[in-house]
């Protein structure tokens, strides 16, 4: 801006426009950083370089941290091995989840939906080992989603070809109407 508000006449018409003109980029930076953040987040992070692994686990703000100041390599331990990096690029191929095993909504908890973000170790033959809820947008569904991701189908990571353990980072959406419905007294 050429002027600050102060030194502007209420006539002038470049002061009236260069305000106008901070009051659209005031939205459009705080836009800017919050996506910044968001591209930090554990979700949204690439687990097969092996930098990710000791960076601290990231929620977005306001979701219950399980392991607060915790990263996934700690996490795992060493069952999650470091690999070296691939030859190329896209000699690496990420674990799928191919089929998710069923979620039970769990007895006496209220129906709300849910947003779980679960880590899952993979190993070379698609198995999954161990899975870690770091993110959720409310208590109660952790114990039920993790055992719903690892009575899951995957295909695991591939690295130059040879399939290695990996870590699968899941966003998992749990809506309360997918809940167990009772069975009537006629038992349909």
């Amino acid at each position: 801006m050429s002027a600050p508000m102060s030194n502007c006449s209420a006539s002038s018409s470049r002061c009236m426009a260069d305000f106008r003109l901070a009051l659209l980029l005031v939205p459009l930076l705080a836009a800017c950083v919050a996506n910044a953040h968001a591209q930090d987040l554990s979700s949204q992070r690439d687990y097969s370089d092996p930098a990710q692994r000791d960076r601290p686990i990231a929620c977005k703000p306001g979701d219950i941290e399980i392991h607060p100041g915790e990263t996934l390599g700690r996490l795992f331990g060493s069952a999650w091995p470091v690999e070296p990096a691939p030859s190329k690029p896209e000699n690496y191929t990420r674990a799928r989840l191919i089929k998710r095993g069923p979620i039970s909504w769990p007895h006496g908890l209220s129906p709300e939906d849910s947003i779980d973000v679960v880590a899952v170790l993979v190993d070379p033959n698609g198995k999954p080992l161990k899975a870690e809820t770091l993110c959720s947008t409310r208590m109660g569904l952790g114990a039920t989603v993790r055992r719903a991701v690892m009575e899951g189908t995957y295909t695991p990571a591939t690295l130059d070809g040879r399939p290695v353990t990996s870590v699968i980072v899941l966003v998992q959406r749990v809506h309360a109407m997918e809940r167990a419905r009772p069975m009537n007294s006629a038992g349909s």
